[in-house]
Order: C-alpha cells, then structure tokens, then sequence
C-alpha cells in the first residue's frame, strides 16, 4: 500500500511508520530462515531477534491460554511489527529483522506449542490431531508489517514505545535517549 502524496499539515507530526504489510499464517513465523543476534544484548524468540531493551513477556498462562483459544475460535489476532532485513557484505546490518511489536503474542504462540499450558479447559496443543493443529491453528491469519530499514535506533524505540505503550511521556522521552546512547556504543 502507497501512500498518497499530499500536503503536510502544520497540525501533525510526520507518520511514524512506514513499511509493507504482509498477510501470513502463524506457521510462517516457525518457517522462516532463523535470526541472530549481532549484539550480545539482542534476545531471540522463535526465529525473531529482539532489540535490546525488550522485556520478559508479561503474559501470565491464563493471558496466553486466552489469546490462543482466540485463535482457534477464530478471532482476528493482531499484527506483529518486523524492521526490515537489510543486509551488507559482512553479513546483517545491526538493528535489522528485529520485532518491534508481537513478543507477547509470539511467545504465547511458542509456549502453546511447548505444550506449556492447555487451552479450553485441559486441552494441549500435542492433544490435538495434525489437520486440526494445520487447520484451526498453523493457517490461521497473523499478519505482519514490515517496516522499512531505517538506523535511527532513537526511531525505532520510539516505534516500539508507541505501539507498545500507547503515547510517549516526557520521562519516557528522557529514558529512550539515555537508552539509545548505550545501544549506540555497543553497535559502533
């Protein structure tokens, strides 16, 4: 999807995402070609490298049995927010293919199919027969926007802190720029 050019209003702020959106089913995040950290602070999930300051999932069993019984129920799930791979001769550009936005719903998804919680009163995901788990579950929609590369690390914490946390604070503001000079020392 394109944007339509048009004239910049003095009223708002400049978009803050900009990028393609990609429909795949959740299968695909088990499917794609696995992500490494090029930072020791990077964390990975799944296949996805998290930036430096994501933390742990704050989803309790209950949180995540709900979420997956939606899946299967058949309720839109959301969108996860991927910056774009971008690559050099030596390898991955540091602060590419990390997830912005989805670390709980992902990890939700892993943790279900570790069997570590049930769904629907008891039930694991190893209970379920492969054409219910392929059907009702692995090609069920979960799309993902992906951003276009940037390596403005105070932007994309900014991209982060605004889909995960709504609106930005003025302390928000402060403890991103302290954050991001020391994700910048250690990618220089």
């Amino acid at each position: 999807m394109t944007d339509v050019p048009h004239q910049k209003s003095p009223l708002l702020p400049d978009r803050l995402l900009y990028g393609v959106p990609h429909e795949y089913p959740i299968g695909h995040i088990f499917a794609i070609s696995p992500q490494l950290p090029s930072l020791k602070s990077e964390k990975t999930l799944v296949n996805f490298v998290l930036p430096p300051w994501s933390q742990k999932s704050d989803w309790n069993k209950e949180r995540q049995a709900r979420f997956v019984e939606n899946i299967f129920l058949g309720i839109p799930i959301g969108y996860y927010v991927l910056h774009a791979l971008q690559w050099r001769t030596s390898g991955v550009k540091p602060m590419s293919g990390w997830l912005l936005d989805g670390m709980n719903r992902i990890t939700a998804i892993r943790d279900f199919t570790e069997n570590k919680f049930t769904i629907f009163n008891g039930v694991h995901h190893d209970d379920l027969d492969e054409l219910t788990r392929e059907r009702r579950f692995y090609n069920q929609r979960f799309p993902c926007f992906e951003l276009q590369y940037t390596n403005d690390l105070q932007q994309l914490r900014s991209i982060h802190d605004h889909l995960n946390y709504g609106k930005l604070e003025q302390d928000s503001t402060k403890r991103i720029k302290k954050e991001t000079e020391l994700v910048k020392a250690k990618v220089q």
